[in-house]
């Protein structure tokens, strides 16, 4: 029998125009209006609407209504926290970059400071060797003292001087 893909089929079909008609056809609180007023326009004259039913009714739109606005008010809060995130990010970004430079900076000063002064620095082998900062280097994005052809960093200078 060819029913069961004629149901299929009108099944698709039918889900299909559902979908689309809650995506596209939601209610809000201007078609609820609408439709009270509609119906208070129609009703039975003889057996019109108790007046509960049309409290009732109100307070069903009121309900709507403030839901729409919580929904609204959490939404713009979950962009705002986005953003808010965004641009600490950016923030902190930009605070360790310029820490960073400052630390070269500062780095770069302390080894120019030491230029031709007598200094003690302790070696691989915790003896402690003096000598004259004859010039600074930068290795690896830190400066180190030159003395007597061996690159000191500038943290194991002891005595300057």
């Amino acid at each position: 029998m060819s029913v069961n893909s004629v149901s299929g089929a009108y099944s698709s079909t039918t889900a299909e125009k559902d979908n689309n008609f809650i995506t596209k056809n939601s209610l809000g609180k201007d078609d609820f209006l609408k439709l009270l007023i509609t119906e208070l326009r129609y009703q039975d004259a003889l057996n019109p609407m108790n007046d509960r039913e049309f409290i009732s009714q109100m307070a069903q739109m009121s309900s709507l209504e403030q839901m729409q606005n919580l929904n609204k008010t959490m939404e713009e809060g979950i962009n705002g926290m986005s953003q808010s995130s965004n641009n600490l990010e950016e923030g902190i970004y930009a605070v360790l970059e310029a820490m960073m430079g400052q630390y070269y900076f500062s780095n770069f000063n302390q080894g120019m400071n030491l230029l031709g002064r007598e200094v003690t620095y302790l070696n691989e082998d915790q003896e402690a060797i003096q000598g004259t900062v004859s010039a600074l280097k930068q290795v690896n994005g830190s400066y180190v003292a030159v003395i007597d052809e061996v690159e000191v960093p500038l943290t194991q200078i002891s005595l300057v001087r």
